[in-house]
């Protein structure tokens, strides 16, 4: 069958779907994203010999989908999660226009991670929703809402409710959008960046933020950062964590943040800090990761902070390290953390940071740059994972951060990053 034929089942407004007995609960959710996304309706024969599309059930496959050509096109797999995405994967490579191939697909990302900033620009439960239909039939598997920012907190909060930005969303508007994901075989992981990041947590608590002394020995308050060694304020960050683990109970993992704290290159001028600065920093982090991981949550942490200028730390062994960045020069190669034995996520900013309104000296990704140019184990400003190490890499992430967030509306940003999914979702399997 040549590649032309390949599409006419795909042209098609009616499509014939042949699925084995083990694969029945995947009906509902293939025909819905079908129509929902396509426009096309499926319908389910009894027999394989009227289908167009052949859903095989395979004892022999573990952790892959295979794809036939021929007459009838066969998916074949083990598990209904894989035979899911399977017809996902066929599905967008037809849609793509992509000729398609006979093969034996393995999944060789685990973790395909979309971040988005509600923190800093508000989205809607309808955007979001979208964007998780996207998802699912690109092959993502995890959604992490990074909803609080200097700018914005956009979850209902019923401890601090007066903490919660004009637009924000319900704790049953999230309820809902997690339901929605799970049916979409989609988690996910919600994102609260603390010691740094909090200008609109702490807007009302001046003593809570950290103190630092200017050039002319004049005292002034850091808005963003939270003055980690008063325990009142630690005791507010722990309280943030409480809430919304209970909101979030049934995800796998909690970003606690930990990036961009202080200049840590002048870490005197912090009166708090001055003396083993480092050590409290690394502290305050040991005790929201461990006050998460007793929750049963595995925390993650940005990587800026830790093991600067080649000096040891104290981080906890129980987080995970989500890479993003090695822009100064005193900041920890990558073999460092994989050298002490953290499980890293690969956030490429380089090539996977969609910034709005191009902020900080970025400039918007491309699919093309993302499919031709980038790979797994290729992290910021080029490390490459060793071979022995690749095990310790679980995933990538592309990442939208709203720095400008009027520089597009919430349909602008789910266009541009549903094109830049398909470049993305390149990576995912090996043929």
């Amino acid at each position: 069958m040549n590649g032309s034929k390949n599409l006419i089942w795909f042209d098609e407004q009616e499509i014939y779907v042949f699925f084995d007995k083990a694969f029945v609960g995947e009906k509902e959710r293939v025909a819905y994203l079908y129509e929902k996304l396509l426009a096309k309706q499926i319908y389910f024969v009894d027999a394989p010999e009227q289908a167009t599309v052949v859903v095989n059930y395979s004892a022999e496959l573990k952790d892959s989908f295979v794809i036939k050509i021929a007459e009838t096109i066969v998916v074949s797999a083990n598990n209904p999660l894989m035979a899911f995405r399977g017809m996902m994967y066929l599905t967008r490579q037809v849609k793509a226009g992509l000729k398609l191939k006979s093969g034996k697909f393995h999944d060789c990302l685990p973790e395909r991670i979309i971040m988005l900033d509600i923190g800093r620009k508000h989205f809607s439960v309808a955007g979001l929703r979208q964007l998780l239909e996207h998802m699912a039939l690109h092959g993502f598997n995890f959604l992490q809402l990074h909803f609080s920012e200097n700018t914005g907190f956009r979850i209902e909060s019923e401890k601090y409710p007066q903490l919660v930005s004009e637009k924000f969303l319900t704790k049953n508007e999230i309820k809902e959008l997690i339901h929605y994901a799970a049916y979409l075989s989609i988690e996910i992981i919600p994102d609260i960046d603390t010691p740094g990041h909090m200008e609109h947590l702490l807007k009302g608590r001046p003593e809570w933020q950290l103190t630092r002394a200017e050039p002319q020995k004049e005292m002034s308050k850091v808005p963003s950062a939270l003055d980690i060694t008063n325990e009142e304020a630690v005791a507010f960050a722990l309280s943030l964590y409480d809430e919304y683990m209970t909101l979030f109970a049934d995800s796998r993992y909690f970003h606690i943040g930990a990036d961009e704290f202080i200049d840590f290159d002048q870490m005197e001028q912090y009166p708090a800090l001055a003396d083993s600065g480092i050590i409290k920093v690394e502290a305050y982090v040991n005790t929201i990761a461990t006050f998460v991981k007793a929750r049963g949550f595995i925390p993650r942490v940005w990587n800026d902070t830790f093991f600067r200028n080649s000096q040891t730390s104290s981080l906890t062994k129980d987080v995970e390290i989500t890479y993003w960045t090695k822009w100064q020069k005193e900041m920890a190669p990558l073999q460092t953390f994989l050298d002490e034995g953290y499980s890293v996520v690969n956030f490429n900013d380089n090539y996977l940071y969609y910034v709005l309104g191009e902020n900080a000296g970025y400039t918007y990704p491309t699919a093309a740059k993302i499919k031709q140019q980038w790979q797994p184990n290729l992290f910021s400003s080029e490390q490459l994972v060793p071979l022995e190490n690749q095990k310790q890499v679980k995933g990538a992430a592309l990442a939208v951060w709203c720095d400008k967030p009027k520089a597009q509306t919430e349909k602008e940003v789910i266009i541009a990053l549903t094109k830049l999914m398909e470049g993305f979702s390149f990576h995912f399997h090996e043929n």
